[in-house]
């Protein structure tokens, strides 16, 4: 296969299945932050949370499924390539809502305060820093791969090894480290599964996930 040869015209399927994946998220995005509002005492805090982990559960879709991948599936000639894509870019925009909702309901908008509440935490205020880098790359990432997906595809491996060990190591602390109950015990049962996963896949290709 030529991948240096002019992109062709996608075919209307799979144009149609981009539409419903775009609508699927968006509906989740909304029935979620509804039920939220509607069941919720403390709405700000539910919004909060409820947002970061419905983004932390298309995170986890998108890296089992980029397990399995191969180099069409990256460069979006598959429609698993489409669905990985699209749950990939529905966990950074959730996510985005996500930090729109801390900061407009905990910090007023205002990086001083979330740096002090980071501060109080976890002892360390520049872990914000931390936070703003993981956000600002796995949104430039998901944003490359629309852009350039056979150029995505054939990328060195380092740069999506490099991303998901760094995007690991944060969820990790963040559902494990930090959090208590519940969520401390979903993020465990996550961390037994990505590896089973692994394990278990006959090809895995996450060196060039994003």
């Amino acid at each position: 296969m030529n991948v240096n040869a002019a992109p062709t015209e996608r075919p209307p399927r799979s144009a149609r299945i981009d539409g419903l994946l775009a609508i699927s998220g968006a509906v989740a995005l909304a029935t979620t932050i509804g039920l939220t509002r509607l069941a919720a005492t403390d709405v700000a805090d539910a919004l909060t949370r409820n947002t970061v982990r419905l983004s932390l559960a298309w995170y986890a879709a998108a890296l089992f499924m980029m397990m399995r991948m191969q180099r069409d599936d990256w460069a979006i000639r598959t429609r698993l390539g489409q669905v990985a894509r699209w749950c990939w870019t529905w966990g950074v925009v959730v996510f985005l809502v996500h930090l729109a909702m801390a900061f407009h309901y905990f910090h007023g908008w205002s990086h001083a305060h979330a740096f002090e509440t980071t501060r109080q935490a976890s002892g360390v205020g520049e872990g914000v820093f931390v936070s703003y880098f993981f956000t600002l790359w796995w949104t430039f990432d998901a944003a490359v791969w629309w852009a350039a997906p056979r150029w995505y595809a054939d990328r060195p491996a380092w740069i999506g090894r490099t991303l998901h060990l760094f995007m690991l190591f944060i969820v990790f602390n963040g559902m494990v480290v930090f959090e208590s109950g519940p969520i401390r015990w979903a993020g465990v049962v996550l961390f037994i599964a990505l590896p089973a996963a692994w394990l278990l896949s006959r090809r895995p290709r996450l060196d060039h996930a994003v």
